[in-house]
Parts: C-alpha cells; sequence; structure tokens
C-alpha cells in the first residue's frame, strides 16, 4: 500500500533534485522514499547544506515558529542528562 505526501519546496529546487535523481538513473520519489527509509531506522537527520555552514548555523532555527519554552528546553536537558548518568 503506498501513501501520498505533499509537501512545499522551491521550484528550483525540485526541478535541480529531479535532474539529478534522472542523473543517477533514479526517480524523485525513490530518493525521497530512501531517505525516509534512512530516518526511521536509524531514527537521525543525515543531511549536510552548504547554506547551514557554522558561521550561519542558528542552534534555534529548527524551533522556529515552535512553542517551545525555557521550562521545556530544561525538561529536556534534564531528561538527557539523566540518560546520560545512567550510561556512564
Amino acid at each position: 500500500m503506498t501513501s501520498t505526501i505533499i509537501l512545499k519546496t522551491d521550484s528550483k529546487l525540485k526541478q535541480k533534485a529531479q535532474q539529478t535523481a534522472q542523473e543517477l538513473g533514479l526517480t524523485l520519489t525513490s530518493v525521497i522514499n530512501g531517505y525516509l527509509s534512512d530516518f526511521v531506522q536509524t531514527k537521525k537527520v543525515t543531511f549536510q547544506s552548504k547554506t547551514n555552514s557554522k558561521k550561519n548555523f542558528d542552534p534555534y532555527g529548527i524551533f522556529a515558529g515552535a512553542e517551545i519554552t525555557e521550562a521545556d528546553i530544561d525538561s529536556i536537558t534534564k531528561s538527557w542528562m539523566k540518560k546520560i548518568d545512567e550510561i556512564g
């Protein structure tokens, strides 16, 4: 069974991605499905972008528009520290 995902992206980026996939003998759908499978298996986001270099890196950028408070961040940090203490 398949499902459809609708997403918005820059039209030039989509065109370049389709061209790159075609050059590799792939479809854009197969590339995206590969990334999704990897994401599910590893539970990690593994991509790099030239625009996300260290000089342009904003550690809070992933939270843009989200309603995350300092208390939320503190809670997450404390839970991570607890896990680290349990492991180490």
